[in-house]
């Protein structure tokens, strides 16, 4: 039955309408969402252990337990100083409830012959967002500076009280903290000699001030009959309902001074807190500062998931924080200084204004070319109702759009209207749909072009996912509306395509096709001409050629024997050093061009972020965060006086301090980030009394200290035990010692390079079993004299402080003192180096493993070019694979390196193969699709000339180009060719010249306009240029590439057509 034009048009409008009223509920969001929900981390301690036994006796059984379980992909752990980590990702097909049941019932069964001590491993994540645990998958997104005329004590308390639990009800806050002021303690000070003496130890002081402040416990739990009347029932129990109630337990406060507080009984005399210890209440020493812009006031801020919609929970966020500050009291105010979403919240309104900007610049490059009304008219309707019957595939598929998305609805604006121009000009000149097939062809060669990224490597992919389904949904919407309703608008507004036009425009058609004519006639007796010049133009790469083949293959059986045939002949010292090179220059073509005009690292993401200013500090062993934070302050000092700055902000914490410096817009492109970095330089050298770095503005920054010296490459070593991985390591460095270019050699641990260097005891256990010494009574008084720690809050009707117990001794009892003085030990007067001696090393506080394998890392500079250090790195890991045990391995680690094997470039050969059987099935022949494919390293011709000449960084942007170029150039192709067939079949005559070129003249009108279109729909990405490197490579690389496919339809596709020459004068007449 067929569909009146009218129904269909209903139809489309329905769709059109239901768009429309689903568009404001589509979600939109500045990340994507999280696709991956299969990680599971499973976290416990055990207190006061060490990494290395925590890895030995706990981490590496958890392990090995969950490793057999069915759905694990891969397991990773980190161990440190009393704590471990052990992070699970589950296969994709992976049930993620039932692995984590199973995983659950195997960590209950273990933790029973766990040692003692080590708390409960408790396992999270397999939730949609699932790396709540992990700091670094959070973000700082909002900063309120408050401002009070209470006491700074009074007024984080307050906050504390009225907004943090608040704001963390909110989903996807994962922590909020109240930074800055200063904080009082009451700091009681023991006397660890006077202790010793008394026989009393630390615990004594802290246990009687926790039983004497005052507690409030649950201590257990009673049962409780609510009937009043004590009924017995049959049974002889009692009657009514029985309740089980809690049973709290309250202590009451200690009511006199402090120091008159009894800590025991030494002899039949009780001991009072005066007689072993001094107390003062005073400012505490922070042990971290946070800062904007050097003002030392308090902050508010709110850390959120790294995945959330930043966007819509800034606003959240915002209106709760307003809501709950018009409950404060008088006097209280919250300022924002900082919302991480600005510039994600401006960066889509960009992307909005790209898409609109792309979709006028189409519509009146439709009514430039044809100025005509009914056709615009059509041309803006279909694009409309694509768009709004997208959004009901957005709905139906949960897409969320977010930057990348919205600029594959930018990109997309350009292919989808090709299937409404080729469908426009075809069905107004013959009135039929059999042009569908070739549109058909076309776009399911562009979507088998993007459906590769879904087999690309992840350091490409995760950029281009998104972009790529967004693309696919479109194109098959505009397949359906150009098929279902193109039509039936052109029939309803009665519009054709009428060949007439000027005498002078007919002239100059007629002079074309002549000449055209010719052209192909004369290519079908010479295609070898065109062939060689085709193919120095892409290039034949003896540039690529490796110098030798098989050195790392020892045995015989894998040594091939066109290995040496290589190695005597392409791989001769002859023909790398004599002839290379010229063959290269003579034959490279642009190919070669292309390859040198790439970068170190074509797919380094580092270069996309903003340039910002980071300076780091790292006080020696011992430094406090106190004593570091004197010195950040007179950089900050420094740094308030430039008003090109936007914003620093610092932290400081007694690892080290960074202070991240963001510039105004109108100097991030200038020099004025350089000259600051020289003047940072220059007064940071001046400070002094700690090892300084810069980072993120000049490409190798600046340290003054070995620890924090950058290493811009690295040789990671894997292995099952970790000593001897270490001395695989240790080994490693001498050998590369041995060559003068390499520097600045070190052995890190990876994601913790600069640990903190510890002391150490090297007991000598023969004079200890001889003198019959207590080892663990000595580690006891050592603790007694070197401990502090925090332990109450202390509560009355005066005050409310943090209580803090320390030794006397703690600042003076120094290296000195640990190898010379005396010590009680159980009553004696003990030396401990008489036992024991003294070393200092790196503390290995943190030992990491992947799939139950260790990882150490060997970190370096080289003094060379890019390609000298590539070569000596590639040599010394062949070297050492060959040479260490089975078991182990090293591999380039080098930051941004990634191990490129080509796999992204083997995929354009799957594209390649899916247009092959496409155009085989559409034109029923196994040799027309060759000249399909033909069209596509013409292309490619232009892609490799426009990044030569254009300077532009390739990167990413730049491969997701030659993918889409791969779907795009043959389009224009399938459809002449396509129409070509058709006419030959109409008139059953034979292949000709003529009938091509009258199929080139019906369908080159609309490959032009298809071309022309996807071209100007790239033009706002041209317009922030380079400051959008991704989408400017990619619109440059795809523009340079199309143009070019037009001299690839014209001039090349005939060259490989198999034409019929000899009666091409009777087809010129006919054809006239």
């Amino acid at each position: 039955m067929k569909v009146s034009n009218f129904t269909l048009l209903l139809i489309l409008a329905i769709f059109m309408v239901v768009g429309a009223a689903l568009l404001p509920k589509i979600d939109v969001a500045d990340n994507p969402r999280p696709r991956q929900g299969k990680t599971l981390t499973v976290e416990f301690y055990w207190q006061r252990a060490s990494a290395k036994v925590i890895e030995q006796n706990v981490t590496s059984r958890i392990e090995g337990l969950i490793s057999a379980v069915k759905g694990v992909e891969s397991v990773s752990s980190e161990s440190y100083f009393g704590s471990g980590k052990v992070v699970v990702e589950l296969k994709k097909e992976a049930d993620v409830s039932s692995t984590k049941f199973e995983i659950s019932s195997l960590l209950k069964q273990i933790h029973k012959r766990l040692p003692e001590g080590v708390s409960y491993p408790v396992l999270t994540g397999g939730e949609v967002v699932n790396e709540k645990g992990r700091s670094e998958t959070t973000q700082l997104l909002l900063t309120y500076q408050i401002n009070s005329n209470l006491s700074d004590e009074q007024l984080k308390e307050y906050i504390e009280r009225k907004v943090e639990p608040i704001v963390k009800q909110l989903e996807d806050v994962r922590r909020v903290e109240v930074t800055g002021g200063v904080s009082k303690v009451i700091e009681i000070t023991y006397n660890p000699f006077i202790l010793a003496n008394y026989g009393l130890t630390a615990y004594d002081i802290e246990k009687s001030i926790r039983s004497f402040i005052g507690r409030e416990d649950i201590v257990g739990e009673v049962v409780h009959h609510d009937s009043d009347i004590e009924a017995i029932g049959v049974d002889g129990q009692r009657a009514g309902t029985k309740k089980r109630i809690d049973l709290y337990l309250t202590t009451g406060k200690f009511v006199k001074p402090l120091e008159q507080m009894p800590v025991g009984v030494v002899d039949g005399k009780t001991i009072y807190l005066n007689d072993l210890a001094s107390y003062e209440y005073k400012n505490k020493e922070p042990d971290k500062y946070f800062r904007v812009n050097g003002l030392n006031t308090i902050y508010l801020n709110i850390h959120v998931d790294a995945k959330a919609n930043k966007i819509s929970l800034s606003n959240k966020i915002q209106k709760q924080i307003k809501e709950t500050e018009k409950q404060f009291r008088k006097g209280i105010y919250l300022t924002l200084t900082y919302d991480g979403a600005e510039e994600r919240e401006s960066e889509l309104h960009k992307l909005v204004w790209r898409s609109l900007m792309a979709l006028g610049i189409l519509l009146f490059f439709v009514w430039l070319t044809k100025r005509d009304w009914k056709y615009l008219t059509i041309m803006a309707t279909t694009l409309v109702a694509i768009i709004l019957t997208a959004v009901i595939a957005y709905s139906i598929l949960d897409i969320r759009l977010h930057i990348y998305s919205l600029a594959g609805i930018t990109v997309s604006l350009g292919l989808v209207i090709d299937a409404s121009i080729v469908m426009t000009d075809h069905y107004s000149y013959y009135h039929n749909r059999r042009a569908f097939l070739a549109i058909l062809a076309a776009l399911l060669t562009t979507i088998g072009s993007l459906v590769i990224v879904f087999w690309l490597p992840e350091f490409i992919q995760k950029d281009l996912y998104d972009f790529a389904w967004i693309i696919i949904v479109n194109l098959s919407v505009a397949l359906f509306v150009a098929y279902a309703f193109t039509p039936a608008l052109i029939e309803q507004m009665e519009y054709r395509s009428y060949q007439q036009g000027h005498i002078r425009h007919k002239k100059l058609v007629t002079g074309w096709t002549h000449f055209y004519t010719r052209y192909v006639s004369f290519t079908q007796k010479h295609k070898w001409i065109y062939i060689i010049i085709l193919v120095l133009a892409f290039g034949i790469p003896f540039h690529a050629l490796p110098p030798e083949l098989g050195k790392d293959q020892k045995d015989e059986e894998s040594h091939k024997v066109w290995h040496d045939m290589y190695n005597a002949t392409l791989g001769s010292n002859f023909f790398q050093l004599k002839c290379k090179d010229t063959l290269s220059k003579l034959f490279g073509g642009t190919m070669r061009l292309f390859s040198e005009s790439l970068s170190d690292n074509t797919y380094n993401s580092e270069k996309d972020k903003e340039k910002k200013l980071t300076i780091r500090a790292q006080m020696p062993l011992g430094g406090s965060a106190t004593e570091l934070n004197e010195k950040v302050v007179i950089l900050e000092n420094f740094l308030s006086g430039y008003k090109e700055i936007k914003r620093f902000e610092t932290r400081v914490e007694s690892w080290g301090s960074t202070t991240v410096v963001e510039f105004k817009d109108e100097f991030k492109k200038t020099s004025f980030p350089y000259l600051l970095e020289s003047k940072v330089i220059g007064k940071i050298i001046s400070i002094g009394g700690a090892d300084w770095s810069t980072s993120g503005v000049s490409e190798r920054g600046f340290s003054n200290s070995l620890n924090l010296q950058f290493r811009s490459n690295r040789i990671e070593i894997i292995g099952y035990n970790y000593d001897r991985l270490y001395r695989i390591a240790e080994e490693m460095c001498k050998t590369m010692k041995q060559n003068s270019r390499v520097v600045d050699l070190t052995i890190e641990t990876p994601g913790h390079e600069n640990q903190e260097d510890e002391f150490f005891m090297d007991y000598n256990k023969e004079r200890m079993a001889l003198y019959n010494f207590d080892l663990i009574a000595s580690h006891q008084a050592l603790r007694e004299i070197l401990s502090g720690y925090d332990i109450e809050k202390y509560h009355d009707t005066h005050l409310s402080s943090d209580m803090h117990l320390k030794s006397s001794e703690k600042d003076r009892f120094d290296l000195w003192h640990l190898q010379n003085a005396y010590m009680k030990v159980n009553g004696n007067d003990t030396k401990l180096s008489d036992f024991m001696e003294i070393n200092r090393r790196e503390a290995k506080n943190c030992i990491p493993k992947k799939n139950q394998e260790y990882i150490l890392r060997v970190a370096f500079n080289v003094l060379g070019t890019y390609t000298y250090t590539d070569k000596y790195i590639k040599k010394t890991i062949k070297e050492y694979n060959a040479k260490i045990p089975v078991g182990y391995k090293c591999r380039n680690a080098t930051y941004g390196w990634y191990e490129d094997n080509g796999t992204q470039y083997w995929l354009i050969l799957l594209i390649v193969v899916i247009i092959y059987f496409i155009c085989s099935i559409l034109f029923e022949s196994l040799r027309l699709p060759l000249v399909i494919i033909s069209l596509i390293p013409v292309s490619f011709i232009g892609t490799f000339l426009t990044y030569y000449f254009s300077g532009v960084e390739f990167g990413t942007g730049g491969f997701a180009s030659l993918v889409l170029l791969s779907g795009l150039t043959v389009n224009g192709g399938i459809y002449i060719i396509y129409e070509y067939l058709s006419i030959t079949r109409k008139n059953r005559q034979k292949a000709g010249t003529a009938l091509y070129v009258r199929a080139y003249n019906h369908k080159i009108t609309a490959v032009f306009l298809t071309i022309l279109s996807t071209v100007l729909g790239l033009i706002p990405f041209f317009i922030d240029g380079k400051d959008e490197p991704f989408w400017f490579s990619f619109a440059i690389g795809s523009a340079g590439g199309l143009l070019f496919s037009v001299i690839a339809i014209v001039f090349v596709m005939p060259i490989f057509m198999r034409l019929n020459h000899k009666d091409n004068n009777n087809q010129i007449k006919n054809h006239k």
